[in-house]
């Protein structure tokens, strides 16, 4: 049995918004082959990915546990630790944007005590609409991950559930 945590990518006014869609129709691919080659996975999405999903995510993430703060990656993977863990679950697949989230997404699923398994994801892009300033460029998205490591920074709260 394996995990697997999809982690959203940009926020649109409506969601799923593009990069969402695409990156859900990533997680519906990878399942399917998990499962023709005869492995369960247990599936943890954020909210705005779970909206286009397929498959049924055993756990969705809609929100920071601590109320009002930024539902980053780090949170996303904090909640589906103890699911994977109940489940006996050593090996989890990261599914995020590949530039750049996707290498912090599996340093995270290490960090959590997991092996990080790499499968395709696809091209997923930049949401030029995107209520998030960092998610509508490569250049911004190099900016936001200089802010992060430089000083801690993190996004703003933003409330869109549609």
């Amino acid at each position: 049995m394996k995990g697997l945590i999809a982690y959203s990518f940009a926020l649109g006014e409506h969601e799923p918004n593009p990069c969402n869609m695409r990156l859900a129709c990533a997680v519906d691919r990878i399942v399917k082959e998990e499962r023709e080659r005869g492995e369960e996975v247990v599936v943890v999405a954020q909210w705005e990915i779970a909206l286009a999903l397929s498959v049924e995510p055993d756990f969705v993430v809609h929100e920071h546990r601590q109320g009002d703060m930024y539902l980053d990656s780090e949170e996303i993977t904090s909640q589906a630790t103890p699911l994977f863990l109940r489940h006996g679950i050593t090996k989890v697949i990261p599914v995020a944007n590949p530039f750049l989230h996707l290498f912090k997404c599996k340093k995270l699923i290490r960090r959590a005590g997991f092996v990080s398994l790499s499968r395709r994801v696809g091209w997923v892009g930049f949401y030029k609409n995107s209520l998030q300033w960092y998610t509508r460029g490569p250049i911004r998205l190099l900016a936001y991950a200089a802010l992060q490591f430089l000083f801690g920074y993190h996004g703003k709260v933003i409330r869109k559930q549609s």
